[in-house]
């Protein structure tokens, strides 16, 4: 059986062999597909998983899940593979596993960037996004300083630079790897300027300008849903990149979809809707529904749910919430405070130059005790090529500040993994519980009655943004005979409306709760045609589909009264 280990970052070839492995071996549960191509030409790799002995992912309530949009969030790509690895290896050993794939598909996109995770990967570069140079196919031949791997150590870390006239900051005096910022009145001291790494290109002394990577793009920001030509990092159009295009095309094939985790890093907090308008201004009972799902996601994780309400547009979840009625997430993984015992209030709260150096200073205390000192590197001598005598030092930029150490990777797959399996309980779940037959006197003439039921806790359109005409098609009910019936009143397939969920009945209010409509009865009738009267008993089919909330048959037999 392929096995996955968690205390490491994986390469693009690492995740492409693992799927394939765990496609051959488990056929029954998983099938691997590509989205697309990437800009580089790699695929986009898609992992379904469902139950197949149970019906077709594509008539079950289905979660999409993905990861690595924002190329140095790998561990995004770790936590996908990580809630692939537990859904197929307790598949038949854990109860809420084995259920959820009898009943649920799972889409699952481990690694939509794939060509900005293998830069980031393989090469000291930090990057946001694609690997295509935008804005400006000129940025790298810009004057001033670009960052780069100046003492080849494989991290492009920071770079303090004396400068006692014009230095902004000065060494603590409580712990000597720490800056702090100079203060207004200070004087006559050792003060320094603090760079990025790297090289300064057509050098002539000081000033000069630091120049970003040129890597502008943000993938991010290139969902068709709120998107501005001045979104910075939005491209020339929505969903212009492969990358983007791919997600897109795939969730609006699939529209069985009705739950969505985009998984980011960092911060440990929760994003959802909205974004660009407050919770005021949302349609109650979509608040109070993601609300209730937000807190599944913070037992599991211990992250506060946040509205995005910043107005940064054209993200995958207010597109999919805004167009698509999809409840949907953005769990920003790895709360570096949070491990280092640092409240995020207190963060938040921290303005002075003393509050800061305390939290600052909390942060080297935990390094010390759970990183063994190896996620800040001390301060070391180096002779620049352009600037002389400088020192290279701080924090690990990519497995520390962006991304858990690695030793700490496990433990944040798991607890934000198990997010994926309760949002995916939540989903509608539409099922025909009975379908009972009375003959109508003495005729041969039967009447039919399917009770239709929604056993899941969100409506079968997902919330009331799936309302909106052309987002989810309302749920069928459909009538088949066998040989020797007719139909004589009621349309053969009708259509039923959207069924709530148990959410529904639990809205808050004076008096008395309101039940919620999560069934109904549809009716047929339906005759023996005369040829078929001493034909044996048959039975009828009821079949209820819904989009988003699967599909269900039951069927029922004729006796023999009307003989």
């Amino acid at each position: 059986m392929p096995t996955a280990s968690f205390d490491r970052y994986y390469l693009y070839g690492e995740v492409t062999d693992y799927l394939k492995d765990l496609q051959a071996q488990h056929p029954n549960l998983v099938s691997l597909g590509s989205m697309g191509k990437s800009y580089e030409g790699r695929d986009i790799w898609m992992v379904t998983i469902t139950d197949l002995a149970t019906g077709p992912a594509a008539q079950k309530p289905a979660m999409y899940v993905d990861g690595n949009i924002h190329a140095g969030e790998v561990t995004a790509s770790m936590t996908c593979l990580y809630a692939i690895n537990h859904l197929v290896t307790n598949y038949g050993k854990d109860e809420r596993v084995t259920d959820l794939l009898r009943r649920r598909a799972f889409y699952i996109a481990p690694r939509v960037n794939p060509d900005g995770a293998e830069l980031y990967l393989t090469t000291p570069t930090m990057l946001r996004s694609s690997v295509r140079i935008w804005p400006d196919q000129c940025l790298t031949d810009l004057p001033g300083l670009h960052p780069a791997d100046v003492d080849g150590d494989g991290l492009i870390m920071e770079m303090r630079v004396r400068d006692d006239e014009l230095g902004e900051w000065r060494v603590s005096d409580r712990d000597p790897r720490l800056m702090v910022p100079r203060c207004p009145d200070d004087r006559g001291g050792a003060y320094y300027r603090i760079y990025p790494e790297g090289l300064i290109k057509d050098y002539e002394g000081q000033p000069f300008d630091i120049r970003p990577v040129p890597y502008g793009l943000d993938m991010n920001r290139n969902f068709p849903s709120n998107w501005k030509p001045e979104l910075r990092g939005g491209g020339e159009y929505p969903a212009q990149e492969p990358e983007t295009r791919a997600i897109v095309d795939f969730i609006l094939g699939h529209p069985n979809i009705g739950g969505l985790l985009a998984f980011h890093t960092s911060g440990g907090i929760l994003f959802r809707a909205p974004y660009g308008y407050t919770d005021a201004e949302m349609d109650p009972d979509d608040l109070r529904i993601y609300l209730e799902i937000a807190m599944l996601g913070t037992q599991d994780s211990g992250y506060p749910e946040v509205a995005s309400g910043r107005g940064y547009g054209s993200t995958i979840v207010e597109w999919a919430y805004e167009h698509r009625g999809i409840i949907g997430f953005t769990p920003e993984l790895w709360d570096m405070a949070g491990r280092a015992g640092v409240g995020r209030d207190e963060v938040q709260k921290a303005t002075t130059r003393e509050q800061r150096e305390a939290v600052e200073l909390k942060f080297l205390t935990w390094n010390d005790r759970e990183l063994a000192g190896k996620g800040f590197f001390n301060w070391k001598p180096l002779n620049h090529p352009q600037l002389g005598p400088v020192e290279i030092g701080g924090w690990h930029p990519k497995f520390v500040r962006q991304n858990p150490p690695p030793k700490l990777l496990e433990q944040e797959c798991h607890k934000n993994a198990m997010f994926v399996l309760r949002h995916a309980a939540a989903l509608p779940e539409v099922d025909v519980a009975e379908v009972s037959l009375e003959q109508v006197g003495a005729s041969n003439a039967y009447h039919v009655t399917a009770r239709i039921i929604n056993r899941g806790f969100l409506p079968t359109c997902i919330c009331n943004k799936g309302r909106k005409p052309g987002v989810v098609k309302p749920d069928r009910a459909r009538l088949d005979l066998g040989d020797g019936w007719r139909l004589v009143s009621g349309a053969r397939e009708q259509e039923i409306g959207h069924l709530d969920g148990f959410s529904a009945g639990q809205r808050p209010g004076w008096g008395r709760a309101m039940p919620a409509k999560s069934m109904v009865k549809v009716d047929w009738v339906v005759e023996r045609t005369a040829d078929c009267v001493d034909a044996p008993a048959s039975h009828v089919t009821v079949t209820v589909t819904s989009c988003r909330g699967g599909v269900a048959s039951k069927q029922a037999t004729f006796g023999d009264e009307g003989r």
